[in-house]
């Protein structure tokens, strides 16, 4: 089964969850842990260590540590509330498997081609987190996929943000 990241360009973000969007979440051990400790960890600048990092901050339900990878720039907020939403409707699950691949050069022609949304940094490669639960439509297991791209030697996770004002202003 093919995702549409058009589905994913509402949502301001790349990350789109086939089961589990209105799962409650409990609470974040990690945002807890990360403020004693007082400092956070380096953003990764190595494919591997992007997987880790997201693998860990889904596992351990840390919020704080997508706030801090995600490129909110251009970002409303109501679009960082969904965004922080549906990022956290991965919290705590079963991950299979997650990866990253290079993003195919037509990946956003969909998403942009009304010309109202755009990445907010050039995105180069995606990140498919595979959870290990049942399918829920088809035969693909339910996934999130993050836009990835670099900025200042670092991996980011790339939005999809508006290309002008909002309607009435």
């Amino acid at each position: 089964m093919r995702r549409r990241l058009s589905a994913l360009g509402f949502a301001a973000l790349a990350a789109a969850s086939l089961t589990g969007a209105a799962r409650a979440q409990g609470p974040a051990p990690a945002q807890e842990s990360a403020a004693k400790q007082g400092a956070a960890s380096p953003l990764p600048a190595q494919a591997d260590a992007l997987v880790a990092y997201v693998t860990k901050a889904m596992t351990d339900h840390d919020a704080s540590a997508f706030e801090r990878l995600v490129n909110w720039t251009g970002t409303r907020a109501h679009r960082k509330r969904l965004t922080l939403y549906q990022i956290r409707s991965g919290f705590g699950r079963p991950i299979k498997a997650a990866s990253l691949e290079p993003m195919p050069q037509d990946g956003l022609a969909e998403a942009t081609s009304r010309g109202t949304l755009k990445a907010n940094m050039p995105v180069t490669e995606r990140l498919r987190v595979v959870f290990d639960e049942p399918p829920v439509e088809g035969d693909a297991p339910p996934t999130s996929v993050f836009l990835i791209g670099r900025e200042d030697g670092t991996y980011r996770i790339a939005l999809l943000v508006p290309t002008g004002p909002p309607k009435g202003k």
